[in-house]
């Protein structure tokens, strides 16, 4: 089992750099940032809300704030990608609303031009200050969102599944059973789970355990103690943090921290 992972520092709080090499298969999750990046090595197919994903070396890759995705490496051989992560409340402060709101379109696409202007990007932000990676950042989701071609909005969830998303956001800590989340939604408890995966792409259950990686991200970035984070977003203890961060994410929340 091959899993190396680097992080990178940035003067510019809300964006944070990462290189993964890793054979690991990674399940369904999503992350409170944008993400983009570069496969530099190998290759991966992914599943994601705009599709089947296959991405190769030195092709661009971009995830959407929330968007459910996996990856499996291609032949079950390592892959090696850099990415670029950035929190939209630093899009909304830095260029207004309207972009923050906008998505990505492509999961993968092959632009040799594009592919060069990220990483030389991503290579000058560690030295740079606040202000000249603000700039970067804009510069690069410009180019990217300039290649986006509008394509029909996903519908939205049903008034079922969206009444047991409600439930899982509410209280995370108390992990309904799917019979609970079944009388909300006015389902059969199969009917409920049929619906929940083919709406949102996952289980409940998987989809609180992602939630809660996500809650445990934004406590982790506010100083609160690994320890703490872990206890107050619902898992049963730090090792059990640390597995879920490792397995959807690639890093554990020590890394995440810094």
């Amino acid at each position: 089992m091959l899993h190396r992972v680097q992080s990178a520092h940035t003067a510019l709080p809300g964006a944070h750099l990462i290189e993964i090499q890793s054979d690991r298969r990674f399940p369904r999750h999503s992350h409170d940032e944008y993400g983009i990046g570069v496969m530099l090595d190998g290759g991966h197919v992914s599943w994601s809300g705009r599709g089947s994903v296959e991405a190769g070396p030195r092709h661009v890759i971009t995830v959407n704030p929330s968007e459910l995705h996996d990856g499996i490496p291609i032949g079950g051989s390592a892959r090696r990608w850099r990415m670029l992560f950035v929190e939209p409340s630093l899009i909304a402060r830095a260029f207004g609303t309207d972009l923050a709101s906008r998505e990505f379109h492509h999961p993968a696409l092959s632009d040799p031009a594009l592919t060069r202007r990220l990483l030389h990007g991503m290579a000058d932000i560690p030295n740079s200050a606040p202000d000249e990676i603000t700039e970067i950042i804009g510069d690069l989701f410009g180019a990217l969102l300039d290649t986006s071609l509008p394509i029909p909005t996903a519908a939205p969830p049903s008034s079922a599944v969206q009444r047991m998303l409600e439930r899982l956001h509410d209280d995370p800590l108390d992990a309904p059973a799917l019979s609970e989340l079944a009388r909300i939604a006015e389902l059969t408890p199969y009917t409920a789970l049929r619906r929940f995966r083919r709406e949102v792409g996952t289980t409940p259950h998987a989809y609180l355990k992602q939630r809660r990686v996500r809650l445990a991200c934004a406590a982790i970035s506010r100083g609160t103690s690994l320890t703490e984070a872990a206890d107050v977003v619902g898992f049963a203890d730090q090792s059990h943090m640390t597995r879920a961060f490792v397995r959807q994410l690639g890093v554990t929340p020590g890394q995440w921290r810094g």
